[in-house]
């Protein structure tokens, strides 16, 4: 049976195989080369990262350009998650900037020309070619001929990694063995930190402190069952109860690294930020959703709220010292026994009763037998 899309098979390369992009220049000097053994999914070492043979003979080169580089920051990828055709759309992509606009590429003007579009499989990237570019319609950019695809290209991967570790000499996010993030972990973050997303607050989820950390909304801690309950009260990720962190938020101990010039914009250095300070009071807040062991409301996606205290005890029924009356069933209508009643058995009409026909039709007939004039004698 064929292996799922999207899945790792094992790799090809070879040491010639190598040596033959050292020899074209795609792999610069300082930088150490391994090729993989039997193993079918890479399994790369501290300090190496995962790259493909498949790239390198469509415009990839190490050290990889800025441009690349940020493409993969941007929208969090891998390079094992872009195609083979990808780096050539890329690829032409970087050649019209440079070669014809006499710009550095950027993403942002990439963006009006491309759309990225990502395949999942359980709400996770597939490990194998989950990004895949497309032309937009209307732009003037020339359609590129790409093959309609690339077998196999997953098995060209190796290994590399900076002789030296103070000089960078791939340009290459870090390999994708400390987590992977999926639309599960995101879900959980919101409910087991206990934080409302689109509510103003005072700091970033990323730099939350702790159980009493002011962006809370609550101060007790949920279980894992419990996250998983609330989660699936709101979605369709079916999480088991004994789930596990793909890739777990950061908190203020361990703050995001630094990727981007905007953070140090909005955020300064932590290391001399002065934090809201946290709740204490264990007052504060309180409620019914803070307890652990209160059963969790709606389902389904549904808003299903609790009853109120008030619509509670309408259900109850009142306390009497007289016998209860025996309730009637709706499909059942009982004989009425009131002596005005002028209801008739089924299929006849009540007395008097007549319709607008036939009343029509009396009139029309008394003004035929109405009696007629008589002229009166002359003189």
């Amino acid at each position: 049976m064929a292996p799922p899309a999207g899945s790792w098979e094992g790799s090809y390369m070879k040491e010639d195989d190598i040596e033959r992009l050292v020899r074209l220049r795609r792999i610069p000097a300082g930088v150490i080369t391994r090729a993989p053994g039997e193993e079918v999914e890479p399994e790369p070492q501290p300090g190496e990262r995962v790259i493909f043979g498949a790239h390198f003979d469509r415009g990839l080169g190490l050290p990889a350009s800025p441009f690349f580089r940020r493409f993969l920051d941007f929208f969090g990828l891998q390079p094992h998650h872009l195609l083979a055709n990808a780096c050539v759309l890329l690829t032409c992509y970087v050649a019209f900037k440079e070669g014809y606009a006499g710009l550095w590429p950027e993403i942002d003007f990439w963006s009006r020309l491309f759309f990225l579009k990502a395949q999942t499989t359980d709400g996770r990237l597939r490990a194998c070619g989950a990004a895949s570019i497309y032309s937009r319609t209307g732009t003037p950019f020339p359609k590129i001929p790409t093959v309609d695809s690339v077998k196999k290209w997953q098995m060209s991967f190796f290994y590399v990694r900076s002789e030296n570790p103070v000089f960078d000499r791939l340009n290459l996010p870090d390999c994708f063995t400390e987590g992977r993030l999926s639309a599960k972990d995101l879900l959980c973050t919101y409910a087991s930190r206990r934080v409302l997303p689109l509510q103003a607050r005072v700091h970033k989820i990323g730099h939350m402190s702790g159980r009493f950390d002011p962006t809370r909304t609550s101060k007790v801690e949920l279980n894992k069952a419990q996250v998983a309950r609330r989660v699936n009260n709101i979605s369709q990720a079916k999480m088991p109860e004994t789930w596990d962190w793909g890739l777990e938020p950061h908190n203020r101990a361990a703050p995001p690294e630094l990727l981007f010039d905007r953070q140090g914009v909005e955020d300064g250095d932590l290391a001399l930020k002065i934090w809201t300070p946290d709740h204490v009071d264990p007052a504060d807040q309180a409620g019914d959703d803070d307890l652990p062991e209160a059963a969790d409301q709606g389902g389904h996606g549904e808003h299903n709220p609790p009853p109120s205290p008030e619509q509670e005890g309408e259900d109850e029924p009142a306390s009497s010292t007289t016998a209860l009356i025996p309730a009637v069933p709706l499909a059942v209508r009982p004989p009425s026994t009131s002596a005005t009643s002028t209801s008739a058995p089924n299929g006849k009409k009540r007395a008097g009763e007549r319709s607008t026909a036939a009343l029509e039709a009396k009139v029309k007939k008394q003004r035929r037998l109405a009696p007629k004039k008589v002229p009166e004698a002359a003189g």
